[in-house]
């Protein structure tokens, strides 16, 4: 998981448990993180708008993505606003601008695991332009599901192994100790191993709006 120069400045909570340790002819597989549809840019207000980096996302194409989402919400927030109305006063008219500060939404930059660097790497993009935007970042954790998957032909494999090396031990050829410890992490043929594993990764939640 990746640990990159602005990750190291930010407090995780440890949540994680020891693991049961699987077998060797067990592996995990892991499932995609589901997460809420992507909400349109032209949602309003009241739906929230993220951007999901992962890994493989391009740095500029998730800032264009938040710089849209921005816009958009933008014109939502001053579309009942005009300048030019000559019904109000300009006092009423900078109280109306005011508000549409206030209330202004923010658009969501999420990431996990080794996607977490570039995420915050967005958000200090937006923070270096300190006059247009505001950059709030907060941190969890968040459980995911692993797949656990046997491999037939090892399993075989280490029954075998474990066959031939129980004849060993009749034969006299290793001591009773080494006996016992492989005794003791022997695998059973009728040995059930559980379908799926959960752990906890971190995430990270970076909130970015106009001042």
């Amino acid at each position: 998981m990746g640990n990159g120069p602005l990750e190291r400045n930010l407090h995780f909570e440890m949540k994680n448990q020891d693991l049961v340790k699987l077998p060797r002819y067990a592996k995990v597989e892991k499932r995609p993180i589901p997460h809420a549809p992507v909400a349109s840019p032209y949602a309003g207000a009241s739906v929230p708008k993220i951007v999901y980096v992962s890994s493989k996302t391009p740095f500029m194409s998730a800032v264009k993505r938040v710089q849209k989402l921005l816009r958009q919400a933008e014109k939502r927030a001053t579309a009942g606003i005009s300048l030019e109305d000559t019904q109000k006063t300009e006092k009423q008219k900078l109280a109306e601008l005011a508000q549409a500060a206030e209330t202004r939404e923010e658009i969501f930059v999420k990431a996990t695991g080794k996607a977490i660097e570039k995420a915050l790497n967005v958000g200090k993009w937006f923070e270096e332009k300190e006059a247009e935007y505001k950059v709030r970042v907060t941190t969890g954790s968040v459980l995911v599901v692993d797949d656990v998957v046997e491999d037939e032909e090892k399993k075989d494999g280490e029954m075998r192994k474990q066959q031939r090396q129980e004849k060993a031990d009749d034969a006299g050829k290793k001591d009773f100790a080494n006996k016992r410890k492989r005794e003791v992490a022997k695998v059973s043929e009728d040995e059930e191993l559980p379908e799926t594993r959960t752990r906890w990764i971190k995430k990270v939640e970076v909130a970015i709006s106009f001042k």
